[in-house]
């Protein structure tokens, strides 16, 4: 882990502005109160506080290597009072050696024989105060990693749970067309090897685009109506289209997401009826929100009363997990008329 002070140079010069000040507040102490040599003071105020800053510095390795959440907390304290009497004792004995050479001895034992105590003390109070400046980097730093690392799992989570949910719609459509396959295969040969070429297009774009989170509006409009067409083989006029998505195609919706809003409206609308059904599709954006909507017309005396079935609760969680808000889907069902909204924010 790096250091804190050399990952950002304000928090260094601040580090050493405290050092400046404690400095002076040091050598106005030793002239007021213990009246010690002003020659002396100066020196040996400089000399000791630029020594503990250099020391202050180590500290940081002294509680990154000596943090372990194994240990107790008293196995902690232990281990910081046998630092800092380390620490103290080395920075007073360097500070005394130099004084020493710059000084004559006797000068140099009465100082410090006023100044000790109070030294000491603040020694203690300046590695207590570095020590707790360090410990709050630290796991300041450990929780920025620890939200980045539940940030990726959610979003690993998240993109499982997508897959899964895509997954749920190729089987489901492949199978339907397979068994209309099968059927034209006897009656209508021709129109049987028209499906077969429109499915494997179909799918090829499934696949192309199955890593893809969002695409063009227009992408997934020629996917629906390739859908559509492969459907149109099988129902021939009885199913009609109508579109009206121009002025949106450039913006981005989940891929994928609007084939099931189709296969609910063929399986509930065109396939359990004899009269002729129009899939209507209108997009409009408004702001920052994109609203698409799909209605078809029904025979209420044919359809059945199966609730919205597994298309339209697949599309509500994946915009539950892509925009965390399962809402943005609505159903609504009134004169023989069935609308699907969806409303699709858009960042741009």
């Amino acid at each position: 882990m790096n250091h804190p002070l050399f990952k950002n140079p304000l928090f260094l010069i601040w580090y050493y502005v405290f050092w400046i000040i404690l400095s002076m507040v040091q050598f106005f102490l030793d002239l007021r109160v213990f009246e010690a040599d002003m020659s002396i003071a100066l020196v040996d105020v400089i000399i000791s506080n630029i020594i503990y800053s250099m020391l202050g510095l180590g500290i940081w390795y002294v509680v990154t290597s000596g943090h372990n959440e194994k240990k107790s907390q008293l196995y902690i304290v232990m281990y910081h009072l046998f630092a800092m009497l380390f620490i103290l004792s080395f920075w007073m004995w360097v500070t005394n050696q130099i004084d020493v050479a710059l000084f004559n001895q006797e000068a140099v034992k009465a100082h410090m024989k006023l100044v000790m105590p109070g030294k000491a003390g603040l020694g203690v109070l300046i590695y207590i105060l570095i020590a707790l400046f360090y410990y709050m980097f630290f796991y300041y730093d450990r929780l920025k990693d620890k939200s980045k690392e539940e940030s990726k799992l959610r979003e690993l989570v998240t993109q499982t749970q997508l897959n899964e949910l895509k997954s749920q719609i190729n089987p489901h459509f492949l199978f339907n067309s397979l068994n209309s396959v099968s059927y034209l295969t006897i009656a209508e040969p021709e129109k049987a090897q028209d499906m077969v070429i429109k499915l494997s297009t179909f799918l090829r774009y499934s696949l192309k685009h199955k890593e893809n989170q969002l695409v063009s509006l227009s992408q997934e409009i020629e996917h629906i109506k390739l859908y559509l067409e492969i459907e149109k083989v099988r129902f021939g006029e009885k199913l009609q289209t109508i579109f009206d998505t121009t002025d949106c195609s450039g913006c981005m919706i989940p891929n994928m997401i609007l084939q099931p809003i189709y296969e609910n409206a063929i399986k509930y609308g065109v396939y359990e009826t004899t009269q002729q059904v129009t899939i209507n599709t209108t997009a409009r954006r408004i702001d920052k929100m994109l609203i698409f909507t799909v209605t078809n017309n029904y025979d209420p005396d044919s359809i059945s009363k199966k609730g919205e079935g597994i298309g339209l609760i697949n599309i509500r969680q994946r915009l539950g997990l892509v925009y965390g808000d399962a809402t943005l889907l609505t159903v609504k069902n009134e004169n023989q008329i069935f609308t699907v909204t969806l409303k699709i924010p858009q960042n741009n």
